[in-house]
């Protein structure tokens, strides 16, 4: 069933339609026009759902990101106990360079653990973190960075601590060195 549509031209497009109207069919060529017209509106509605799709997926992806940099994280302070004091240093040097580590990185981190000996079933909690680190470069970089933030952060907490208790010790040897030098 059709429906009737009426539409208004203006004066001097209808005087010239008048001589040549029974070569075409008008209301084929009004109906094609409304029909493209349509298609457009249709594709640019469309379009904006897409957006916001795109959007929100975007807002996703970012809070995932977020939560693999925060395992990363975990894993670092976790992980931090097996570093030696050399290593907790070149960290905290290296850390500027966090920002252009290349996908790789999550290898190397993986090496580096298995020489600390540290448990591979502890360096992952949740499972579907572990999938998208094979899959996805930038969660591996992600999680690195997080890995080395957390180690950071737990040297930055006690690096004074450590650094006093060196210069304790290194105050008593020489305080020893000088009274065995003095007994003699």
């Amino acid at each position: 069933m059709s429906q009737r549509v009426t539409i208004a031209v203006p004066d001097a497009l209808f005087e010239r339609l008048q001589p040549v109207k029974h070569q075409f069919n008008i209301s084929a060529i009004c109906q094609e026009a409304l029909e493209m017209a349509v298609i457009c509106e249709e594709l640019k509605v469309q379009a904006a759902e897409q957006d916001n799709l795109i959007e929100r997926l975007q807002a996703e992806r970012k809070v995932l990101l977020k939560k693999i940099r925060q395992e990363g994280f975990e894993l670092g302070v976790r992980s931090s106990s097996k570093l030696s004091y050399e290593d907790l240093r070149h960290f905290e040097r290296v850390m500027p360079l966090a920002t252009s580590l290349d996908d790789e990185v999550l290898d190397y981190l993986w090496s580096f653990l298995d020489l600390k000996e540290y448990s591979q079933q502890a360096r992952i909690q949740d499972p579907d973190f572990a999938y998208l680190l094979e899959v996805d470069p930038q969660s591996r970089i992600v999680f690195a960075q997080g890995w080395l933030e957390g180690v950071v952060s737990v040297w930055q907490t006690i690096k004074d601590q450590v650094d006093l208790n060196k210069r304790s010790q290194a105050a008593a040897i020489k305080k020893s060195v000088k009274l065995s030098f003095t007994i003699y």
